[in-house]
């Protein structure tokens, strides 16, 4: 394909004189073809009369020599004297000028059929849209609540909406819950993963982790309650904060001997 150039001869016209309309560009398999490339990514397109499309890779950058460009007379012929090949094909004169016409790029996708929407029910998509208004309301709530020195009057029909829209939420889920106990829909197969699980076992060390980091959590908001709750700092903050990091730290001293550990084992 690269660098071809072919001739074509066009239909009889009406009054019996012979049109012709001469093609000199890409030609894949004798028919004529628009082709087009680009250099960055190495995308070659190639679309034929017959409707057909096709797509092929190549390497990026520019490849010299790879496509000639559609024009109506005969480039070697002009710049070095050289004669045409003639394919033999007869065309309709309309087709040089469907052939050079601008390369159309692929209309856009619509973003709306690009997203793809998770299958939930009506009840969790109510849930997740109560949610996504509660949090407006809060996120609202206290941008009203500390944007001014005196807090405005709309901050009352906005904490009514959230506080409503979170206990419909509420109710919905309360319904929706009393309506899978008392009418429950139809038995289904245990699954595979039911039917042949067993009792989860933790070795040591990992309940060791588990405990350490339990007591870290437990630690970090004790340490948060001690530092606010009066107006001076306890004598009791420094010894937690203390033992939270020593359990911390143990806890990721644990956590590293024992992956070292089972990896010895496992050679």
């Amino acid at each position: 394909m690269a660098h071809e150039f072919s001739t074509y001869q066009g239909a009889i016209g009406p009054e019996g004189t012979r049109r012709t309309s001469t093609y000199y560009g890409p030609v894949v398999g004798g028919l004529p073809i628009s082709a087009w490339h680009c250099e960055t990514c190495g995308l070659l397109r190639l679309a034929f009369i017959d409707s057909r499309k096709e797509e092929r890779r190549l390497y990026p950058g520019p490849q010299p020599g790879l496509l000639a460009e559609a024009t109506p007379f005969d480039p070697q012929q002009v710049a070095y004297g050289l004669q045409a090949r003639v394919s033999g094909l007869t065309v309709p004169p309309s087709m040089y000028t469907e052939l050079i016409a601008p390369y159309q790029a692929p209309p856009a996708t619509p973003l709306w059929d690009r997203v793809e929407l998770p299958t939930w029910g009506a009840l969790t998509w109510m849930t997740v849209v109560g949610l996504g208004v509660v949090m407006l309301g809060l996120l609202v709530t206290g941008i009203l609540a500390v944007y001014t020195y005196s807090t405005p009057a709309a901050i009352g029909p906005v904490v009514t909406i959230t506080g409503l829209t979170f206990l419909a939420v509420l109710l919905m889920q309360l319904a929706g819950a009393a309506q899978r106990h008392w009418f429950p829909s139809g038995q289904i197969a245990p699954s595979v993963a039911e039917t042949q699980r067993g009792t989860p076992k933790l070795d040591g060390p990992t309940i060791a982790v588990v405990t350490l980091l339990t007591i870290s959590i437990v630690g970090l908001f004790v340490a948060a309650v001690l530092a606010v709750y009066t107006y001076s700092t306890s004598d009791a903050e420094l010894p937690v904060v203390i033992i939270t990091v020593i359990a911390a730290i143990l806890a990721v001293v644990v956590g590293l001997g024992g992956s070292i550990a089972r990896h010895m084992r496992g050679r």
